[in-house]
């Protein structure tokens, strides 16, 4: 009898080991909702020391926790995300009451830790209402194309190619390689395949440029308890594992390191990832949508890019037109802006024939974004009827880039340095406009913040000499 006791309680040791061992958050109730027992992932999760909840109710804890409705009603709550209101924390979460014989004895409950991934779904939401303004919900300017590509707004055969092409790939599992200049509406196109793709979980959006370098590997693929010093007990998942039975969205993917270009290769040929600090191979399901507004085949030829990787994500590659070579529409969207500005800001304005011209010959470097804050100064300061030409920003009635058909008359080193001396102006420019803010400056560039830097460097400019 003692040997089986001996037995019976090496087994239950066993149980328990194992499950404090699980990544999932445990937790078991009497039936009065005292809490009995939780695993490590509890504690973790809910950054709280087991001794503060063992033996004390629910309702002290965590007052309204649908445990407490689950033991009410005798029922089970699956899949039901629940914010912990005391910890910040959004998890999903599944609780079975515990029946015998029809008594109830208790309840166990299992959560995952979901905050990541609703506040990234929050920011999808912020995206989409930003790309919004690339829309125009009352017109559907592609009657033709899938619902999610129909109000797009754009005329030229160049763009609404671009548009066939994304709405025939979107319901695939193809991976996708979108390459255009800043502003020219990348995300616009990722998020019209998004809604038209047949995957309904989460979606992972990833920056390159905003991604240190010392951490890139631990951001995307997560690391393992004790990996390094600073790390969270149990252990933290990277945006793969996050995204997986997703989408994962890489923009600026050419500021990707070469060391987790090799990385990202093996994820895209395999679906295997390795946490930093583990031995462990995990398998993940993800879609990638990849984005760039730099030349990759050129960054190939200048070994700084993998060519096996361009190729891997060259499988279906939409290029989307720069502005000032689509023609009309800039009217368009100037059109579109306006009439949102104008709501915004209780106004009732048109544009002059003048600016319409002057809006047509000019270079668009930031693209739909420079032509949206163009319009927005021009509602803000316009006190008539009709926008004026001297109502638009200086820049665009006093452009300092030369007229690309005058550059490409000059020899190639001219050319070159005209860039250069370009750039650098126009560098300063927004140092001056922003006094001093990086940040600000480089959003209104519309370059990355690496590439930022790596201008700062080679034009010697000190913002400090620009604040006030």
């Amino acid at each position: 009898m003692r040997a089986d006791n001996i037995m019976n309680q090496d087994i239950l040791n066993m149980v328990l080991a194992a499950v404090d061992s699980i990544h999932d958050g445990i937790v078991i109730v009497d039936k009065n909702s005292k809490i009995i027992y939780i695993n490590a992932a509890y504690s973790e999760i809910l950054n709280v020391k087991k001794d503060k909840v063992l033996n004390r109710f629910v309702s002290e804890i965590e007052p309204g926790a649908i445990i407490l409705d689950s033991l009410k009603e005798k029922k089970p709550k699956i899949n039901t995300v629940t914010k912990v209101k005391t910890r910040g924390k959004e998890i999903l979460v599944n609780i079975n009451p515990i029946i015998i014989d029809g008594e109830l004895l208790g309840a166990v409950s299992i959560f995952k830790d979901v905050t990541e991934v609703y506040l990234l779904n929050k920011e999808l939401e912020q995206v989409r209402k930003l790309t919004g303004y690339f829309y125009n919900d009352s017109t559907k300017f592609h009657k033709d194309l899938p619902e999610s590509f129909s109000k797009i707004i754009g005329d030229d055969e160049k763009f609404i190619n671009c548009l066939k092409l994304a709405s025939i790939v979107a319901p695939t599992e193809a991976t996708v390689l979108i390459e255009g200049e800043s502003g020219a509406g990348k995300e616009v196109i990722v998020n019209a395949i998004l809604g038209e793709s047949k995957r309904n979980h989460p979606f992972v959006n990833i920056n390159c440029s905003a991604i240190p370098e010392n951490l890139f590997e631990s951001e995307l693929f997560g690391y393992s308890s004790g990996s390094f010093t600073g790390a969270k007990k149990g252990g933290k998942a990277g945006k793969f594992e996050t995204a997986n039975n997703g989408t994962i969205f890489l923009d600026e993917i050419g500021e990707m390191p070469l060391f987790m270009q090799a990385k990202l290769l093996r994820v895209l040929q395999s679906g295997e990832i390795q946490k930093v600090g583990s031995n462990n191979i995990d398998i993940v399901n993800v879609r990638v949508i990849a984005a760039t507004n730099r030349n990759l085949k050129s960054m190939v030829r200048e070994g700084t890019f993998r060519e096996d990787l361009y190729f891997r994500l060259n499988t279906f590659k939409i290029t989307i037109p720069p502005l000032r070579e689509r023609g009309k529409d800039v009217i368009l969207l100037a059109e579109h802006f306006l009439s949102l500005y104008c709501e915004k800001y209780c106004k009732k304005i048109v544009l002059s024939n003048e600016v319409k011209d002057l809006l047509l010959n000019n270079q668009w470097i930031g693209n739909v974004r420079q032509v949206q804050s163009c319009i927005e100064y021009a509602v803000i300061v316009c006190q008539k009827d009709k926008i004026q030409v001297e109502n638009l920003p200086d820049e665009i009635r006093n452009p300092n880039i030369p007229d690309g058909k005058k550059i490409i008359k000059h020899n190639g080193k001219v050319l070159k340095n005209m860039i250069f001396d370009v750039e650098k102006a126009q560098i300063i420019k927004e140092l001056q406009n922003t006094h001093g803010n990086k940040t600000r400056a480089m959003e209104n560039i519309g370059i990355s913040r690496r590439t930022f830097y790596r201008k700062l460097k080679l034009y010697d400019i000190n913002p400090a000499l620009y604040t006030k």
